[in-house]
């Protein structure tokens, strides 16, 4: 025997596991733990697939001791299914048409316009006295200008 002959142990009667299958494996118990969650589904999709891959490649390579690659690819299905059933319900729960009631309530434009105008109303003293003081303290820094004459130097 070769020394090529004796590491891939052809004369060997119980050939291990195909090259990749335990890693595939790994990966597909990897996807399942994380395809229950609703945060964490999106990753469980994404490694379930690429252990999908993965085991259905150590799966073709096998010769005979596919065992580990089966299982690999039936977790990985699994983990796959699990993360796009957890998704579609998540994405289903959150549509925009949620029972119950609301909980800030709308207003209508003209419920809007009253309160504003109620609000106004309700200011309007404040509002006149914030005015004049203005008036006053503007005209007094520009040394006697009242707010509509300017700034001193300023052409009207």
């Amino acid at each position: 025997m070769t020394g090529a002959a004796q590491g891939r142990g052809e004369g060997d009667p119980r050939p291990g596991p195909a090259p990749g299958s335990r890693f595939a494996l790994g990966l597909a118990v990897a996807a399942l733990a994380a395809c229950w969650n609703p945060i964490s589904a999106p990753f469980g999709l994404v490694v379930g697939a690429g252990a999908l891959v993965l085991a259905a490649r150590a799966w073709w390579r096998a010769t005979s001791a596919r065992g580990v690659a089966t299982a690999a690819v039936a977790a990985a299905l699994l983990a796959v299914a699990a993360s796009a059933a957890v998704l579609g319900l998540t994405a289903e729960a959150v549509s925009p048409d949620l029972p119950g009631q609301a909980v800030v309530k709308t207003r209508t434009p003209e419920e809007l316009d009253r309160l504003l105008s109620d609000a106004s109303k309700r200011t309007q003293p404040e509002r006149r006295q914030a005015a004049r003081q203005l008036e006053i303290l503007a005209g007094s820094g520009d040394g006697g200008a009242s707010p509509g004459e300017g700034r001193r130097g300023a052409k009207p």
